[in-house]
């Protein structure tokens, strides 16, 4: 694919996401959009950045861009309130790595966050290519160690701030809560997501 049709899917992904989310800037638009298209080459990169959507309050659109994210990536899996098991599984999928968005992470990071220390790890991990996260296994009476492929990209979303092994991974978009001026079209799983289809062949194209 030559520069220009590379710009305009760039473009299409831009537009399309655009419509349904009220960012606090026109850069974080564009991160967001780049973001989307690396998933599309992760065989090629040695670290992959966390996307990271945080503000300090409800209501400012985290899930929102999560949702639009997801028909526009490769193997998306939302996850909220995702067992490590499930995820480590995922990831070692033979077919490929999935796009993990992880909604409500201040859940897994938060104060009141308890046991979740094996997807702490695989987050923490995970941007590096070839890394693996450890965990043991009990087999009957017998504990075992093993580790799992944790490469692969992720998006987050929640309250206020992530610890800083992950802040300093991640490309953080400080997401507020749209002003009476700002204009969105609705998000309908339904409809927008065959949108997306043409968009999505179009990244796995190029």
């Amino acid at each position: 694919m030559q520069g220009g049709g590379v710009m305009h899917v760039l473009d299409t992904v831009e537009g399309f996401i655009g419509q349904f989310v009220a960012y606090p800037s026109d850069a974080a638009k564009v991160a967001h959009t780049l973001w989307i298209a690396h998933t599309h080459f992760m065989d090629s990169w040695e670290s992959t950045p966390r996307l990271a959507f945080l503000s300090p309050e409800p209501g400012s659109g985290k899930s929102r861009a999560l949702e639009v994210t997801e028909p526009l990536v490769p193997r998306p899996v939302h996850a909220v309130n995702t067992s490590p098991a499930y995820l480590f599984r995922k990831v070692s999928d033979p077919d490929g790595a999935p796009t993990i968005l992880h909604d409500e992470i201040d859940t897994v990071f938060g104060p009141k966050a308890k046991d979740n220390e094996d997807i702490r790890g695989m987050l923490n991990a995970g941007h590096r290519r070839g890394a693996t996260a450890g965990r043991c296994v009990v087999k009957g009476k017998i504990v075992e160690t093993e580790e799992l492929p944790a490469y692969c990209a992720v998006a987050l979303a929640g309250l206020n701030d992530l610890p800083y092994t992950i802040m300093t991974r991640s490309v953080v978009i400080r997401m507020r809560r749209r002003s009476p001026t700002e204009v969105l079209q609705p998000w309908r799983h339904r409809i927008n997501v065959p949108q997306a289809t043409p968009i999505f062949e179009q990244l796995n194209q190029w």
